[in-house]
């Protein structure tokens, strides 16, 4: 759970949610989901991302008759979130490079050649994560990545390993994982 608002040990937790603009929720759509995955991404080109998601709200799910009225949004909403290592100041430097993608079809957006204006908006639409965890909270994304890629030099060792003698084992666990 959240130690402090957004943020559970070196995890920080953004969102964000902006009103479309009127006629302009099918171009933001399309903007979306024309964004590469994976590694191409723009994304994943953000310093400690750990996840990010971007998608539209058009309306709230009504939960049914003990919910008294139904809620409608008056605009679709955009909704950004995030979680990454580090303070908000730099994330949202980073994130200045590519969030004209998806931003630009929102209410009052800047634009991000003014870092001072585009921080400020991020932050006049933030909301605070109710619910926040993460499930290593002092683990970033560079030692999971670390821990992946030991772990994978540690199964190719043991695949080539099989059928040694001790002694040889012993020295060629030495010789790769000496540190």
């Amino acid at each position: 759970m959240a130690e402090s608002r957004n943020q559970v040990g070196v995890a920080y937790s953004l969102t964000v949610i902006a009103p479309v603009l009127a006629g302009r929720e099918a171009e933001a759509l399309t903007a979306i989901e024309a964004l590469p995955v994976g590694p191409a991404s723009p994304l994943a080109a953000l310093p400690g991302l750990h996840f990010s998601r971007i998608h539209i709200v058009r309306d709230l799910v009504f939960q049914g008759p003990q919910q008294r009225r139904r809620d409608h949004l008056r605009a679709p909403q955009l909704v950004f979130t995030s979680t990454f290592d580090g303070a908000l100041e730099p994330y949202l430097d980073a994130l200045r490079t590519c969030a004209d993608t998806w931003w630009r079809f929102c209410a009052g957006y800047p634009g991000s050649d003014d870092a001072a204006a585009f921080t400020r908006w991020v932050r006049a639409h933030q909301i605070d994560s109710s619910l926040f965890a993460s499930a290593h909270a002092e683990a970033t994304v560079a030692g999971v990545q670390e821990s992946l890629a030991l772990r994978e030099q540690i199964i190719d060792f043991a695949i080539a390993a099989r059928g040694l003698e001790p002694a040889e084992l012993q020295r060629r666990f030495r010789d790769q994982f000496a540190g």
